[in-house]
């Protein structure tokens, strides 16, 4: 009779604790521990965006520069005038048109490799959240031995390195920026 109340008694606990355990989902866990996380991504791509404007001052120069160069370079041509003048007219144009396209190529090299760096921070910062929500995941079904002073500082020590990565992240597009 001890035996059947005591195992009666085990159901009566095991069997709630056990059916709320299945039903932690991920997109609970993720609403409940990384309700910012979203928001930092479109930071970060925010900052990415704005890094395409301001890295590489010297085109927007070296642009100006150019058309200033068409135009003279369209004036002479309609003004008529001997084949020196409009040899060295041409000559500045085409010169201008390089250097141009020249720091636009290193410009466009030096933005692609600055946004690679930081989407592979992105995808190392998304892998570790994973780790971190099957850990948590894991702690709420009651599958593991941690207590729960060590769950917190797992999940403690994971959200800071998350945020920090975040930081350094931004923090590099915004050097780089500068």
């Amino acid at each position: 009779m001890k035996k059947t109340i005591a195992i009666l008694l085990m159901l009566v606990i095991l069997l709630p604790s056990q059916a709320f355990a299945a039903s932690v989902s991920t997109s609970y866990v993720e609403k409940l521990y990384f309700e910012s996380y979203k928001d930092s991504v479109k930071e970060v791509r925010a900052a990415q965006k704005k890094m395409n404007k301001v890295v590489c001052p010297d085109v927007q120069t070296l642009t100006s520069k150019s058309k200033a160069s068409m135009a003279r370079y369209k004036t002479v041509v309609k003004s008529k005038p001997s084949k020196d003048v409009l040899a060295k007219a041409k000559a500045d144009k085409d010169q201008d048109k390089k250097l141009l396209s020249k720091a636009k190529k290193e410009c466009s090299a030096s933005k692609k490799n600055i946004k690679k760096e930081s989407n592979q921070a992105l995808k190392d910062i998304a892998v570790y959240k994973a780790g971190l929500v099957k850990v948590i995941k894991t702690h709420l079904e009651g599958k593991d031995s941690l207590s729960q002073e060590q769950f917190t500082k797992t999940v403690h020590d994971g959200l800071t390195h998350i945020d920090s990565s975040f930081r350094d992240i931004l923090n590099s597009l915004r050097t780089h920026s500068q």
